[in-house]
């Protein structure tokens, strides 16, 4: 039963403080009536009925912020026949108060207008029908308090609005500040490494005479050319921290497609990598495949740096439900290497819960380290 109270709370936007505040306004008021001196007021005794209508008054407190205006609507409703049949008016006061604060806070200043107006014209007419008599200041005074909450609801709205602003403009100058250093300083070296792995590889291949160097050549070019996928991959990076969509629409985003290239590239650097398709291949959602590209990517990267693994296995297998990701090597696992130290780990791991994936990692079955991922792709095409 907790469970489905839970579920349900949730489902309607109730959080505690909503619970608390609405038997704060339910309770509080009825404990006060029931306390005070009969001869103390005018109005009619609270009985059962009056109770039954205070709670249902105050009940849309507790769905008001994902229904402001119904819940004010509802509750004045209520309040008219409350008021009519000439219960304790005060009471009611404090419940059309949160409401109205709320339908301020949460929409525009037109529909705060409206539901204002809305609301005096209720309370006006309720409150003189069982007195049959023009209002008087007892009546008319209360109504102060709805303005009051209209207006602090719509300075609460705006004070909101500024700090998202201030917080957005901040994001965004520290955004430009981190494009700014990479393309100063990372983009810059990488270039100079681009340019002199060029050089030098073009030269050794001038050198026929020497079958030796043809090794180093290879390795110069392996460094070429991955620099330039770095540096592609660093210019998206850097429209993506910038703003420019437009211009980041013109690269090409990484995707399982370019894992045989991955696999090329790791095995030209001196780890021999084997890749796997199991299963029948299908389009995957953009942000998955983005994902697992990035997950194999930093678990390759860390078994050339940390595990002094000759072989690598990349394993991907698409099932109905869900799609596999796992790489596993032959090398010294986690008691020995440092491959579960830094942030390329917990960068992993981030990645896959952004896309309601799972990641394991450990030692392999037969030595070696070993990650895997699961992604859910329910009605993948």
């Amino acid at each position: 039963m907790g469970t489905v109270a839970m579920v349900g709370s949730r489902r309607w936007g109730i959080g505690r403080g909503d619970l608390l505040l609405t038997a704060a306004l339910l309770l509080l008021p009825v404990a006060a009536v029931l306390a005070l001196p009969r001869h103390w007021l005018d109005d009619k005794q609270l009985d059962a009925l009056g109770i039954t209508l205070l709670a249902l008054a105050t009940a849309p407190v507790l769905v008001r912020r994902r229904y402001p205006i119904q819940a004010l609507v509802f509750c004045l409703a209520v309040q008219m026949v409350y008021h009519a049949l000439n219960y304790t008016h005060d009471i009611m006061l404090p419940v059309a108060v949160v409401l109205i604060y709320t339908v301020s806070l949460t929409t525009s200043r037109v529909s705060t207008l409206a539901m204002v107006g809305i609301s005096v014209a209720g309370v006006l007419v309720s409150a003189s029908v069982p007195q049959n008599e023009s209002i008087g200041a007892e009546v008319i005074s209360p109504l102060g308090w709805f303005a009051v909450a209209a207006v602090g609801g719509q300075a609460m709205r705006l004070h909101r609005a500024l700090l998202a602003e201030t917080s957005e403009r901040r994001v965004a100058e520290e955004r430009l500040r981190i494009a700014r250093d990479l393309h100063d300083v990372l983009a810059h070296h990488i270039v100079v490494i681009n340019s002199h792995a060029g050089v030098a590889a073009h030269l050794l291949d001038e050198r026929t005479d020497d079958p030796t160097l043809a090794p180093i050549s290879q390795s110069l070019h392996t460094v070429a050319d991955a620099s330039s996928g770095v540096l592609a991959e660093l210019r998206t990076t850097l429209d993506v921290l910038r703003g420019n969509e437009a211009d980041v629409d013109r690269h090409p985003t990484p995707d399982l497609a370019g894992l045989a290239r991955l696999a090329a590239v790791t095995t030209a650097v001196g780890v021999q990598v084997e890749l796997r398709v199991c299963g029948t291949s299908r389009p995957l959602p953009a942000a998955v495949e983005i994902t697992l590209y990035r997950i194999a990517q930093e678990a390759l990267t860390n078994v050339v740096k940390h595990a002094h693994a000759r072989q690598a296995l990349v394993q991907l297998e698409y099932d109905v439900e869900e799609v596999r990701l796992e790489v596993t090597d032959d090398g010294r696992g986690r008691s020995d290497s440092g491959s579960t130290a830094g942030y390329g780990i917990a960068g992993m791991n981030e990645r896959a819960q952004s896309v309601g994936g799972q990641l394991v990692t450990g030692d392999a079955r037969y030595g070696g380290f070993r990650v895997a991922v699961t992604v859910p792709t329910p009605g993948a095409r």
